[in-house]
């Protein structure tokens, strides 16, 4: 009969309309909570990166002709940019931190130089070097080195010279650092309560 055909065709198109109306927001619910998971791992994955640094003071003088054969890796670099006579290898300290974690090495002469990477992109690193002696601070600036980079600070004055401070810094390959897993899901489909996307 026509009558309960026109019934039953008016019932689907409304159960139709009504999941038209509800699909879209379980959709962009979905994709809302996968782009915020998405963002959460760019923000670990920065911090997860870490850094392998190097400090390293020389002491320059030119009361002797001398070059400590330790220092021969950097001897050029040490001859072009300084005029002194004699270098000596006092300290040379190693660590790795994460991007955002300080590394404190200790300076002769009751000095102190924190660095701090910044970030790790490729080849460069971005770091903070802050130099302080007690309370007060001698040097506080941001510099990026290249692949395998490193810099030379030549300052303060320690016994019968001067101290010449090296930093070196390189990002440390990625697989030391294990990311967390992630899982997405489908979007909930109408009336569910489930998550789209969740990290174990």
């Amino acid at each position: 009969m026509p009558a309960p055909r026109t019934t039953s065709a008016r019932a689907a198109r409304r159960a139709r309309c009504a999941s038209l109306r509800r699909a879209p927001h379980g959709g962009v619910a979905g994709a809302l909570t996968v782009a915020a998971l998405l963002g959460t791992l760019a923000v670990e994955a920065t911090a997860q990166e870490r850094v392998s640094l190097e400090v390293g003071t020389v002491l320059a003088t030119n009361s002797r002709t001398h070059f400590d054969a330790q220092l021969a890796g950097m001897r050029t670099q040490l001859e072009r940019l300084f005029r002194y006579s004699s270098y000596q290898l006092v300290k040379q300290e190693q660590s790795d931190v994460s991007c955002g974690k300080p590394a404190s090495f200790e300076i002769p002469g009751g000095r102190r130089l924190r660095v701090m990477p910044k970030q790790a992109r490729g080849g460069r690193v971005s770091l903070n070097l802050a130099l302080m002696k007690d309370s007060h601070v001698l040097m506080n600036t941001d510099l990026t080195l290249g692949k395998r980079g490193l810099i030379m600070v030549g300052g303060p004055r320690y016994e019968n010279g001067v101290l010449i401070i090296w930093i070196g810094a390189r990002r440390m390959p990625e697989a030391s650092i294990v990311p967390p897993a992630l899982e997405v899901q489908a979007p909930p489909t109408a009336g569910s309560t489930q998550a789209a996307g969740a990290i174990e």
